[in-house]
């Protein structure tokens, strides 16, 4: 198996299969904020050495967003015969749209969907860093990117040279899992790493379709050379999870961030915060973008001619890095019979990305054994 401790790694993939929230953090090793550095830290040398961190986990933030109080019905004024405006039309009575990425949490139910984690007020999706050091993980936020065991932070990123595989860090010289090979330099055994080749999402004989994808921390899959590079920036592929960063769009049309105030693909107008058309289509809650721009803001996807989250448990699969293939958050796969994301690697699941099970190797119908 990939993992060092395989029987960690199934303890947690089984809690993963239970349900968007069933997630067991006593299987991470949650570290203190140090870990959020790119760079190699002194203490790597006793994470190979099996050494375990040592953390408090992070608690999701309060569910904040206050309930709008109704407003008191104005008096009549006979001297000119006035009355209130008929019901439903005052515009506090619309309720405003909550629990998707970037949106407020839900004041009441369940506060963001998908799994995802409310944080000083606003919804983070799952498998996103709203913090340093954090990552969002079934609804808590949870220390990431170092130790054996720690989820990886937001796109794809470990400390040192760690190799990022379904959302786990795994340390230099441990097994990248059947299909992969070993970790190195933040590669697996000849792909993921810096300038290399992308793994393969569904190397034979899986038959799923997650889209090819890097381990090296920062990096996405290029869709004009199949090779890992830094993604998020202008012109940049996007990241995992349809993520550019500084308010950028990730335009369909190429897989490729458009910085804010810059041109749309397909004539679709100037980026605009996330969103194309001048800040009218592509973002969350708003139309998707024509021309197959699509929708341009992190963690969405288009469903229904409407910008959803996408990635999180029980969500639409996001768009893959690269072209044809598709994303979902740690520890999850798109099912293709109804195209959103699930538990994946345990006994008689999806195989996940990479042709990964807990145990035992991915079989010809793509699932574990």
């Amino acid at each position: 198996m990939r993992f060092v401790r395989p029987a960690s790694w199934l303890a947690l993939a089984a809690a993963l299969s239970t349900g968007g929230c069933g997630l067991d953090f006593d299987k991470y090793e949650p570290s203190d904020a140090s870990v959020a550095g790119d760079g190699p830290k002194a203490g790597d040398a006793a994470f190979d050495a099996g050494a375990r961190d040592t953390g408090a986990v992070f608690e999701a933030g309060p569910q904040d967003g206050a309930t709008l109080d109704a407003p008191a019905a104005d008096a009549a004024t006979p001297e000119t015969g006035t009355t209130d405006a008929p019901p439903g039309n005052d515009a506090s009575e619309a309720a405003a749209p909550c629990g998707e990425q970037g949106e407020a949490c839900c004041a009441t139910g369940t506060a963001c969907q998908g799994g995802g984690c409310c944080s000083g007020g606003t919804c983070a999706a799952r498998g996103a860093s709203p913090a340093s050091g954090q990552v969002c993980i079934d609804g808590t936020l949870v220390g990431c990117g170092g130790g054996a065991m720690q989820p990886c932070c937001e796109n794809n990123t470990c400390n040192g040279k760690r190799c990022c595989i379904d959302g786990i860090c795994a340390m230099s010289g441990q097994s990248c899992g059947a299909a992969l090979g070993t970790c190195g330099n933040s590669g697996c055994s000849g792909c993921g790493g810096d300038g290399q080749t992308c793994c393969m999402g569904e190397p034979p004989p899986a038959q799923g379709s997650a889209a090819n994808f890097c381990t090296v921390s920062g990096e996405a899959c290029s869709p004009s050379t199949n090779k890992c590079t830094a993604c998020g920036g202008s012109g940049q592929p996007c990241c995992d999870g349809v993520w550019c960063g500084a308010g950028g769009c990730c335009d369909q049309t190429a897989k490729t961030c458009v910085a804010s105030g810059g041109a749309c693909g397909g004539g679709q107008g100037t980026c605009s915060n996330g969103s194309c058309g001048g800040g009218a289509c592509g973002g969350m809650g708003q139309a998707c973008c024509g021309v197959a721009v699509g929708c341009t803001a992190p963690f969405s996807a288009c469903q229904g001619g409407t910008c959803v989250g996408c990635g999180g448990t029980g969500q639409p699969c996001c768009p893959g890095a690269n072209t044809g293939g598709t994303w979902c958050s740690s520890a999850e796969v798109c099912d293709k019979a109804s195209s959103t994301c699930v538990a994946c690697g345990t006994s008689g699941a999806d195989c996940c990305a990479g042709a990964e099970c807990a145990a035992g190797v991915c079989g010809p119908t793509g699932k574990c054994p």
